[in-house]
Parts: structure tokens; sequence; C-alpha cells
């Protein structure tokens, strides 16, 4: 399958969290199995470019960045961030020393790349997660490195029946009882899962303050291409009759690194009105031991079983019913890049 066939390109993927970020300093990354760095330029804006130098395909990574701009270890050529050779200490600056380069787009914790026709970007915007900067919610984010496909790990997500297994913390029996309903359009997937009269795991009890009380708790997981999800948690608890409700939001942005593996980005946020700051704090820890312990483990050995550059779909999977949201997603992005790759008619 070719580069174009893998992956859709005409969007918006993130590239990193801005935990990772910091000023004058270079940060590489594989996206679509290209080698690109970013790094600030002097007018305090995000820049990005291949990270392979034109001469000897060196990683410019492990050069130098000095205003702005970088100069290859290896053989001492120099680069802007427009891509452009402003040095070379062996002779004039020819086209031949010119570098890629990528949109990139700073929107609160997170920093988005775009990998295609960069004419697009005018007529694209980076999403949006309005509570991710405005203020309003506790923050935490962070990356996970994952050796699976990414449609794997988008899986996951949009099925979450999984936690009842996978994840005593955060799950019950009365998941796998749970009312799903699915609605899809042309680039939107939205699933929901709805549990009446649950009982909390006594450390999430405690996250979303329902003091052992039974509760119905709604879980809404909304994809968009490629592997973009937002998950909503909303939690009523049944006594004292009239409580509040209460809930927490998690961002899971899946970018591909290349076929067989995957940058795993999260954002997860309470409500400041609401949720004593301890609380947000415990939470956003739970989550990560969460994702590292349980879900990564499970789908690198998932991605394992299936054997490195083989679709799951090829193999065809026994399917079920918990299993409608995840192929929904896989057609519309399917769907997409085919869009992209087939030519216009005339």
């Amino acid at each position: 399958m070719s580069d174009l066939q893998e992956f859709l390109r005409n969007c918006w993927y993130v590239f990193a969290v801005t935990e990772e970020l910091a000023e004058n300093q270079m940060l590489s990354r594989t996206i679509l199995g290209e080698p690109i760095i970013v790094f600030r330029n002097p007018q305090d804006e995000w820049s990005a470019m291949s990270d392979r130098c034109p001469h000897r395909f060196a990683p410019l990574s492990r050069g130098d960045l000095t205003d702005g701009i970088v100069t290859c270890a290896y053989h001492g050529l120099a680069f802007d961030a427009s891509g452009l050779c402003k040095h070379n200490p062996h002779g004039p600056v020819s086209k031949a020393l010119t570098i890629r380069t990528y949109p990139v787009r700073l929107e609160g914790p997170l920093l988005w790349i775009w990998m295609g026709d960069k004419e697009l970007t005018s007529v694209t915007p980076v999403p949006a997660y309005d509570w991710s900067y405005d203020g309003s919610h506790y923050i935490g984010m962070g990356y996970i490195h994952g050796l699976a496909h990414y449609e794997l790990m988008s899986d996951n997500i949009l099925d979450l029946s999984h936690i009842e297994y996978l994840h005593p913390l955060l799950g019950s029996d009365a998941v796998s009882k749970a009312k799903v309903h699915v609605d899809s359009s042309e680039d939107r997937v939205v699933t929901t899962r709805s549990m009446k009269s649950e009982y909390l795991s006594a450390p999430l009890a405690r996250t979303y303050r329902t003091n052992g009380a039974p509760v119905d708790r709604d879980l809404r997981v909304e994809w968009r291409a490629p592997a973009l999800m937002e998950l909503t948690v909303t939690v009523t608890p049944l006594v004292p009759e009239g409580a509040p409700a209460r809930g927490s939001r998690t961002l899971h942005l899946f970018t591909p690194e290349t076929p067989n593996s995957t940058h795993y980005f999260y954002v997860c946020g309470m409500d400041r009105e609401t949720t004593p700051p301890e609380i947000a704090d415990g939470f956003r820890g739970a989550l990560e031991k969460v994702f590292i312990m349980e879900d990564k483990p499970m789908i690198d050995a998932q991605q394992g079983r299936i054997g490195l550059g083989v679709d799951i779909m090829d193999l065809k999977p026994a399917m079920l019913a918990i299993d409608r949201a995840p192929v929904l997603a896989r057609r519309i992005l399917k769907s997409q890049i085919q869009a992209e790759v087939t030519p216009e008619p005339a």
C-alpha cells in the first residue's frame, strides 16, 4: 500500500503537547513515516521542517539551533525556518540545498502539523477543543508511544465495553448491560454508552464525589478523522435526589508514526468550579496509569498477534454488536483517504 493510501494527509495531526516543548529546543518526531523537527523561530513562532539534511541525509535534530538557524552537525550546512540554506561552508548555496517545511499551529495545549497540500490549510481550521485552553478546566496532558496501528487505538476508545474487563478502576458489571447509541455523519461518529444505577469503584466514586451512592453514568465519544476523539463522562448521583451531575473530559488524539506505531497524545480536564484541585490531579495520574499499564500493553500485544503491516480487517475478525462505532469510523476514514488519491473527473 502506498504512503498516500496508508494515511490521510490533508488534515491536522497533533505533533506535541506543550509540556514537551521548551524554548530554543528542537523536538524530532516521525509523522506518517516522515522525520520532522519543530523549533521556535526568531519571531517566537513554531516552525517545522524535515529532519533530514539534503546533503547526506543526516538528522538535523543532532545539530545546533541558534537564533532560528539549524546547523547540521555532520558537515555544517545551516538552514532557516523557511527551509532555505543560509550557509554552506563548502561552496555556493544551490536550490538543491532546500528542506521541505510543514505548516504548524499552536492551539491551547497542542501543537498541530499539516502533512498535505499547504494551500488547503487556509480553508481547514485546526480542530477546536475550547475547554482545553479557556481556563474553565483543570488540565493534565501527556504522551505515550504506542507500538500499534493508529486505527487499533481508535477502536479501543470507540468501543468502551472493554473497561469492564481491562480496567477494574473504571469499569463495573453495569458496563456490559448499558444502552449504547451510535450516530454517524460524513465525517463524525458519536457513540454513547449509558449505565443506569451503577456503583462506581471506590477510587472512581472519590473522583466524582458520589459518596458511594448509585449513579447514572454516560460515556460519550465523538470521533473525527483521522483519529481524534473526545470522551465526555457525565455522572449523576441518584442519592440524594436532585444531586447535580458532574464529570470529566478527555482528548485521545492519535498521530501515526509508521503503519505499526503511533503517537498517543491525551489531554484530560475537570471543571474548576466544581472540582477540588487535588481531585483533578489524582484524576490525571489515574488515567495515565490506566493508559500506560493497561491499554498500551494490550494494544501492543494485539498488534503483535495481528502481525506487522497487516490490517485487522483483512483477517476477517468475528464481528460483535460492540464493533459498530469502530467499523463506521474505519469506513469514513477509508472513504476520505480514497477521495485524496482518486483524481477528480475532468
